[in-house]
């Protein structure tokens, strides 16, 4: 019987340690599962690692199991018939054991789980390269502009070696690997591109080291590992007529500014796109919203520019946009597979003013919308805007200026009493915004309060119901 080498690297290393893995394969998300992290591993020698995890939080009940999932593929689950379960140890906290034989020459993927009567909770996917040199994938290198409509295959992992302007329509098929080798590497994106992946064969926008997808392509084994901005970015200019990225992950960018993903004004303010069920992680920025790892300050109607149902962790500011951009409540701002790993600044960065004569909706309730950005820390209602703020949502000023002004037009606005309108130093409310810790704390006049005047223009009321830290 032929056996492949899949089977044979995982045979090695079932074989080693006595384990054999059932032909079950589990990965539930059910409510009160546990959290967990996986640790980095340590190598031993050539053929021994020290694995484990830590589990941060026993969920719903008590932790009956925890241990590492291996395979060969992303995304290791317990039981997968196709890799190796090694139960380690049960309850809260850090667990480890050394593992062997690691075969030489194979790319291993590893996740921690913990199991409690729930389910069962994974860490991320980390990866231990034993020397493979070659790509699992075909390479295409990518070294010029779009000018012809064009495809790019699943199978295949496109390195990007340049900046890359797209002028004419691109479709990714779902599975395409694209990596990109340095900060000034990314892609202008003039005409439409469709990369419509799906979830178990998501579309993977990532760094030239990063060797979880098919494998190690700058042939340098674990001498280097992919880290924040070590590509540039997507620049979505003006009229996309209809790009689409559903189900993409843009892993490490930012490195040339304006985060991975950036809505540019440069040629158009259409922005005629839709993101959704994508991922946005590891992305490098600072506390400038412009490295927000989704620039989208230009941005101007929510039905034109979608963006629905994305994942942001892992990135300094998540997402930038304007007040009269109503951002949909369905976004994520966590890593699924572990909930403390959040952003440094999680929180929505509005650019404050007017509504622009539409109706808006405020209605996230994971995160906050931090008014901070730019001059403009206030937010306007005029004679023909309408804005909604959903119950729970929490607004946050760091300008001593700003504040919520509805003038004459207190009707126009439907806000529910339990909205939370505060200082961005407050991190009771809505969490760690700043992402300073201790270093700052909340003051009266930190910001200058939500008003709106009397009929007839008369005079100023301040209301005050679950305001905080304001001047009035």
């Amino acid at each position: 019987m032929k056996i492949t080498i899949k089977n044979t690297a995982l045979s090695i290393l079932l074989i080693g340690i006595g384990l054999i893995s059932s032909c079950t394969k589990e990965d539930s998300t059910p409510d009160g599962i546990a959290s967990v992290t996986t640790t980095s591993p340590i190598k031993v020698d050539d053929s021994t690692y020290t694995l484990g995890g830590n589990v941060t939080d026993q969920g719903s009940s008590s932790v009956t199991e925890c241990g590492v999932a291996i395979a060969l593929t992303t995304n290791p689950v317990v039981n997968d018939p196709d890799g190796v379960t090694i139960p380690i140890a049960a309850g809260v906290g850090t667990f480890s054991t050394n593992i062997a034989p690691f075969a030489a020459g194979y790319i291993y993927h590893v996740r921690a789980y913990a199991k409690n009567s729930e389910g069962i909770a994974y860490g991320s996917d980390v990866v231990i390269n034993t020397g493979a040199s070659t790509s699992s994938c075909d390479t295409v290198d990518i070294n010029s502009n779009i000018n012809v409509p064009t495809t790019w295959v699943a199978g295949k992992v496109y390195m990007v070696r340049t900046w890359v302007n797209v002028n004419a329509p691109l479709v990714i098929e779902a599975g395409t690997i694209i990596k990109f080798k340095d900060a000034n590497c990314g892609m202008e994106v003039y005409a439409k591109i469709t990369a419509n992946g799906t979830a178990s064969n998501p579309i993977i926008f990532t760094s030239y080291k990063d060797d979880s997808y098919c494998g190690d392509n700058n042939g340098d084994g674990n001498a280097s590992t992919p880290s924040k901005g070590d590509w540039g970015r997507l620049t979505m200019r003006g009229d996309q007529h209809g790009s689409l990225f559903r189900y993409c992950k843009f892993l490490y960018g930012g490195g040339a500014g304006n985060g991975v993903v950036y809505a540019d004004a440069g040629t158009g303010n259409i922005h005629d796109f839709t993101f959704d069920h994508c991922t946005i992680a590891h992305t490098y920025g600072t506390n400038s919203y412009t490295t927000a790892a989704f620039s989208g300050g230009s941005m101007n109607d929510e039905s034109i520019s979608v963006l629905t149902n994305n994942i942001f962790y892992d990135n300094a500011i998540p997402i930038f946009i304007q007040a009269k951009y109503g951002l949909d409540a369905s976004n994520s701002y966590h890593n699924p597979d572990n909930a403390s790993e959040k952003n440094k600044y999680n929180g929505i960065f509005v650019y404050g003013g007017g509504l622009g004569g539409r109706t808006v909706v405020y209605g996230e309730t994971e995160v906050p919308y931090v008014f901070n950005v730019g001059g403009n820390g206030s937010l306007y209602v005029g004679s023909s805007d309408y804005l909604k703020i959903n119950p729970n949502v929490i607004l946050k000023f760091g300008q001593t200026s700003g504040g919520v002004d509805l003038g004459d037009y207190k009707a126009n606005a439907n806000i529910d009493a339990s909205v939370i309108f505060t200082s961005y130093r407050d991190d009771a409310r809505g969490g760690d915004t700043n992402g300073d810790g201790n270093t700052s704390l909340p003051a009266t006049g930190d910001w200058n309060g939500y008003g709106y005047y009397t009929t007839g223009h008369g005079s100023y009321v301040w209301v005050q119901s679950n305001v905080f830290y304001d001047s009035h």
